[in-house]
């Protein structure tokens, strides 16, 4: 089976900055830096991807502050110690040659369900499928709506150290309805993250209650006769807000990309290129984990990997 793996890249980092203690490599933080690639390893072992890109958050407003100026309002700024990581973000994935993708005016996830949507489409010149299923990379809530038969989630638990794939059923189970209803669900509920209102005094029992009863937003109002009073005059009074909430939460899936599927190979002797720059940051657990899933001969003086077997 043909795999493509999308990582959520800022979103794994931050979980890996507030997952790893402290570390520093001539003062400058790399406890993000470590506990992505550990995240990147454990990933590649288990999925074994043919192809491989990274999605990365631009810097500066998206579309969805200019139509809601509001959103993400209230979210903390960044710690200084996790931005200073992220260029070596970029500069190291950029050395393993794993293809990234950033876009301004879009958020990682837009690039995410953009790039899902056209590697299911690519086809061979016999019209067969060149990807049999994407699984993203992420501990983003969002982009659970992505998930279906083709497409699941690699979500990091309890820290970094476990890990849950999920799939539809899963998704059910975690949050109460299916994956095609999870923009209606924070259409209902909001999203106090990123700070967009939803049907203020509807929580997840209601909501949820509601798009099992009447499956999308659209259903609700146009039933709201059959609703109870006290919810039917939330949903009224609300209505804007919620079909407000329901376009921010919505995924944009045809952003015009340049996305040529070869360019996403995953190159596996290129990303032994990353062990010399794990011992510039002293990662030598990371090393050890590559060495020992695909033991590799280091010419000291020279600092170049000279067997290029698989790395796993």
């Amino acid at each position: 089976m043909s795999k493509l793996v999308i990582i959520d890249g800022h979103a794994v980092i931050h979980r890996a900055y507030h997952s790893i203690p402290p570390l520093d490599s001539n003062g400058q933080p790399v406890n993000a830096l470590y506990g992505f690639y550990s995240m990147l390893l454990t990933a590649i072992n288990i999925l074994k991807p043919k192809y491989l890109a990274v999605c990365l958050d631009s810097p500066g407003p998206n579309f969805r502050n200019h139509e809601f100026l509001g959103y993400r309002a209230k979210r903390k700024p960044a710690d200084h110690e996790l931005i200073s990581q992220l260029p070596l973000l970029e500069s190291t994935l950029k050395e393993a040659k794993i293809n990234t993708f950033s876009m301004g005016g879009f958020e990682a996830d837009d690039l995410i369900a953009t790039l899902t949507i056209k590697a299911l489409k690519k086809k061979t010149k016999h019209k067969r499928k060149i990807v049999d299923e994407v699984i993203i990379i992420t501990g983003d809530k969002d982009l659970m709506q992505l998930v279906n038969e083709k497409v699941s989630l690699f979500v990091p638990i309890r820290g970094l150290s476990e890990t849950k794939i999920f799939k539809t059923k899963d998704v059910q189970e975690k949050l109460g309805v299916l994956p095609t209803q999870v923009i209606d669900l924070k259409a209902l509920m909001g999203d106090m993250s990123d700070n967009y209102p939803g049907v203020a005094g509807i929580g997840p029992k209601v909501a949820i209650d509601l798009l099992n009863k009447y499956q999308n937003l659209d259903n609700i109002y146009k039933n709201l006769d059959q609703i109870k009073v006290s919810v039917k005059e939330k949903l009224e009074k609300n209505k804007d807000n919620a079909y407000l909430s329901q376009k921010l939460a919505t995924l944009v899936s045809n952003i015009p990309l340049n996305f040529k599927l070869s360019q996403s190979k995953f190159d596996q002797t290129s990303f032994l290129n990353l062990i010399s720059l794990f011992k510039i940051y002293n990662f030598k657990s990371l090393i050890s984990r590559i060495q020992k899933q695909n033991p590799v001969k280091i010419d000291k003086k020279e600092n170049v990997i000279s067997n290029q077997q698989s790395l796993f």
